[in-house]
């Protein structure tokens, strides 16, 4: 294993949960406008002026620069298990900001869910990345799967809230996934100006764009129970299959790793829909009682 790549994937998933509390505080919090993009906007128009949401943004960036970090150390089947276990201090940090304990069946569950991604990618241990980078599986993997984030999406706008989150997760997951794979792309160029000059880094922008505006639109919409758990699994799942096809990096055929993918796997599955139903019956960050306040105020 890469210790520098796995201490720099740590650093990052600390500052990913400290921006996903800090970021949730804030817009499970504000008054909810208008559905679609004018929603969205107006959304955007209060979250500016919210210290807390900015101090977000502050620790997502530099969460950004140090998964840039770790990715140029490190294989995506290393580096990605490791900052999706930022799940875990997401929920530590948010029930900090809500000066409580985090509730114990909840934290339970979310120990599951690390640690069944953890087991999963150890059992799906891979090869060092190729400098024999496919463009054109690269290319193919990214129309598909951005297609998909893109109706995921505007399904789950669609839908009664209690569904949305989870739409929504497997949206957030496809294009962090994504963002990942463009990651490694970029810092796996030969130099500054190739980087710049060919197509994975405008992609990155756009997915970076992407994926900010659909978690702020998730977390006003639905607590972090419902979108983060299944966005945590679908995220190294992508990540990984995409180092897999664009930069052959061969997953293990040994029969033990194989059974600790399948009993990672379960125990994913398992924490994913628990969590789903703690968050129904005991909500993580409250998000509905602040609207209320505000539209019985106005």
């Amino acid at each position: 294993m890469n210790a520098p790549a796995i201490l720099v994937a740590f650093l990052d998933a600390i500052a990913f949960g400290a921006s996903t509390a800090l970021m949730h505080h804030s817009a499970s919090r504000a008054p909810e406008g208008p559905g679609g993009l004018r929603g969205l906007a107006h959304l955007l128009r209060h979250l500016a002026t919210q210290p807390t949401w900015l101090a977000g943004i502050a620790a997502s960036l530099g969460g950004l620069g140090l998964h840039a970090v770790a990715l140029k150390l490190g294989s995506l089947a290393v580096v990605q298990p490791i900052v999706v276990t930022g799940l875990v201090f997401a929920f530590v940090f948010r029930a900090v900001l809500d000066r409580r304990w985090p509730q114990p069946r909840i934290m339970i569950w979310v120990v599951v869910v690390a640690a069944g991604i953890a087991v999963f990618l150890v059992g799906a241990r891979s090869s060092e990345s190729s400098s024999d980078v496919s463009t054109r599986s690269a290319l193919i993997f990214v129309a598909v799967a951005g297609f998909a984030a893109a109706f995921t999406w505007w399904l789950a706008t669609r839908v009664p809230t209690a569904r949305a989150g989870l739409l929504m997760g497997i949206a957030g997951g496809l294009i962090f996934g994504l963002i990942a794979s463009m990651i490694k792309m970029v810092t796996s160029s030969a130099g500054v100006w190739e980087a710049l000059t060919t197509w994975p880094i405008y992609v990155l922008a756009g997915l970076g764009a992407s994926g900010f505006l659909s978690n702020q639109y998730a977390y006003n919409r639905a607590p972090l129970s419902h979108s983060l758990p299944v966005l945590n699994v679908v995220n190294p799942v992508i990540a990984v299959t995409f180092g897999i096809l664009v930069f052959s990096e061969s997953p293990s055929s040994d029969p033990a790793l194989l059974s600790l993918e399948v009993a990672g796997l379960i125990m994913v599955l398992t924490g994913v829909a628990f969590l789903a139903r703690e968050g129904d019956e005991h909500p993580t960050s409250l998000p509905d009682l602040p609207r209320e306040a505000l539209r019985t105020r106005s």
